[in-house]
C-alpha cells in the first residue's frame, strides 16, 4: 500500500490485551517438573527464532555437542569476542574475511541478531530439513565468546526433551518451508503455536506433579458492564464456556487458530448502583458467575486500618449508620462501599473524604431531596437549598469541634433511635 508521497505502508497485526493474557497463561500447560523454572522465562514477548546448528549433511558433531552442553553456537569472526561489538564493527570484521565477499550484508545481520537481538525467553527452533526441526530450546543467557577456532559465539539454552523429533512445523510457519540462513526470526509464529507444537509432539503427558507446576492467571475487567462486551469479545465469547477451553478456532485476520486455556480466570467487576448493569445482556450472564460483594465495616478494623480518629469518632459505627438510611430511604444497592473509608487516618483526612467523595456521592443519590439528606446526615451539612455547608476542624482544648460533633451525632443513639 502506498501513501500520499509515495512511501510504502504496511499494516501489522498485534496481538490484543486478552490474547496476550490467553498465550502467557496457555504455555503453563506445558510444563513439567524438569523444565517448570524455564518455561517461566517463556511470555507472549518471545521470540521464536530459526537456527541451523551446522551442516546436517556433512556432520552433527557441533549439533551433538551443543546438545550435550546446552548450547547454541554459530561460526563466524571466531577469534574476536562480539559482546561490545555493533552492526558496523561486525560488518567490518567480516568484510575483512574475503570468503564473505565485500558485502556480507546478510551474515552481520545474522551475527548481530544472534549476539544482541536474542534474549532470555526466546525460543530457538534447530533445522531438520525445510519443512521440520529437530529439537526446540529456551534461550537462558546472555552472548558469550569462547577459546575456539570454529562455532565460538555461544549461548546458553534448555533443550526441551521428550518430544517425538523432528516435528514438522510448516503449517504453525504459515505455511512457509525454512530457508538455509543460519539464525532469523521466525515472524509468522508465535508462543501460542510452539505450546500447541509441544503439547501434540510430548511423548510423556503431565503427571499429578506437573499439574502442580500450573499457575492460575486472573484477568480482572473493572466496571464490565460499561463495555460492550458482546462486542469486544465478538465471536470468541464462546471459547471463556468451560466446556469451549482449550479449544481451537480460527481468528479472522491472521488466519491463526486460538484457544482459551483452562488456567485463565476471567473476573469482572460492576457497581449494582450503575444503571448500566440493567443493559447485561443474556450472552454475558450466563457464561459467569455472579457473587455479591456487600459493604462489609468490619474491613476497617483489618489491615494496619485503624477506625477510630481522635479517639472518638468510629468510622464503622458511621459507615453502618449512613447505610442503614440508605436502605430505608432508597434501596440496598445504593449503599456506601468500605473502600471511601479505608486508609482514613486522621481527621483532615476524614474531613476530606467526607467532603468531597461522600456528601457529593450522597447528593448525586437524594437529588433535591433536602429532607431524606437531613435524615441521613442530620440537618448541619446542607442548608435548606441544598448548598454544603463546611463546618470548623479545628477545637478547643479536648472538646470536639463542630465538625466531630456533627459526624458522631449522625451514629448517636438519639439521631438513630
Amino acid at each position: 500500500m502506498l501513501g500520499e508521497g509515495g512511501e510504502s505502508i504496511a499494516y501489522t497485526l498485534e496481538n490484543g490485551i486478552f490474547k496476550e493474557f490467553c498465550i502467557n497463561a496457555e504455555k503453563e500447560l506445558i510444563k513439567r517438573k524438569e523444565n517448570a523454572a524455564y518455561i517461566e522465562q517463556i511470555s507472549s514477548d518471545s521470540t521464536i527464532w530459526k537456527i541451523s546448528l551446522g551442516e546436517k549433511k556433512k556432520s552433527d558433531a557441533i549439533y551433538n555437542e551443543c546438545l550435550q552442553k546446552n548450547e547454541i553456537a554459530i561460526d563466524w569472526i571466531n577469534d574476536t569476542d562480539l559482546s561490545d561489538a555493533d552492526y558496523d564493527d561486525i560488518f567490518r570484521l567480516l568484510g575483512n574475511e574475503s570468503k564473505y565477499g565485500e558485502k556480507p550484508i546478510q551474515n552481520a545481520n545474522t551475527i548481530y541478531s544472534f549476539v544482541h537481538e536474542m534474549k532470555a525467553g526466546d525460543v530457538v527452533l534447530v533445522y531438520n530439513s525445510p519443512e521440520t526441526i529437530r529439537q526446540i530450546g529456551i534461550v537462558n543467557s546472555e552472548y558469550f565468546h569462547i577459546n575456539a577456532d570454529k562455532y565460538a559465539h555461544r549461548r546458553k539454552v534448555v533443550w526441551l526433551k521428550n518430544l517425538n523429533y523432528p516435528i514438522d512445523i510448516k503449517k504453525y510457519n504459515n505455511n512457509t518451508t525454512l530457508t538455509l540462513k543460519t539464525v532469523y526470526k521466525l515472524s509468522r509464529m508465535t508462543v501460542s503455536d510452539v505450546v500447541d507444537m509441544i503439547e501434540k509432539s510430548s511423548a510423556n503427558r503431565q503427571d499429578e506433579e506437573d499439574k502442580h507446576q500450573i499457575k492460575p492467571y486472573y484477568m480482572v475487567i473493572d466496571e464490565i458492564n460499561r463495555g460492550n462486551i458482546s462486542k469486544i469479545f465478538g465471536e470468541l465469547i464462546t471459547l471463556i464456556e468451560q466446556d469451549k477451553r482449550g479449544k481451537d478456532a480460527i481468528l479472522p485476520y491472521s488466519k491463526k487458530s486460538f484457544r482459551v486455556p483452562a488456567n485463565l480466570y476471567i473476573i469482572g467487576t460492576m457497581n449494582t448502583a450503575d444503571r448500566s448493569i440493567a443493559a447485561i445482556d443474556t450472552a454475558l450472564r450466563r457464561r459467569f458467575t455472579f457473587v455479591e460483594i456487600e459493604p462489609d465495616s468490619s474491613i476497617l478494623a483489618k489491615n494496619d486500618n485503624n477506625p477510630i480518629i481522635n479517639d472518638r469518632i468510629d468510622l464503622t459505627k458511621l459507615m453502618d449508620a449512613i447505610n442503614n438510611k440508605i436502605v430505608e430511604l432508597y434501596d440496598r444497592d445504593h449503599r456506601i462501599g468500605h473502600a471511601y473509608f479505608m486508609g482514613i487516618d486522621s481527621l483532615k483526612g476524614l474531613y476530606q473524604t467526607w467532603y468531597y467523595k461522600i456528601l457529593p456521592l450522597l447528593a448525586e443519590y437524594f437529588y433535591n431531596d433536602i429532607p431524606a439528606l437531613a435524615k441521613i446526615v442530620g440537618t448541619k451539612f446542607f442548608d435548606n437549598n441544598g448548598n454544603v455547608r463546611f463546618l470548623r476542624m479545628a477545637n478547643n482544648g479536648n472538646e470536639p469541634s463542630e465538625f466531630e460533633k456533627e459526624i458522631m451525632a449522625i451514629y448517636s443513639v438519639k439521631n438513630n433511635g
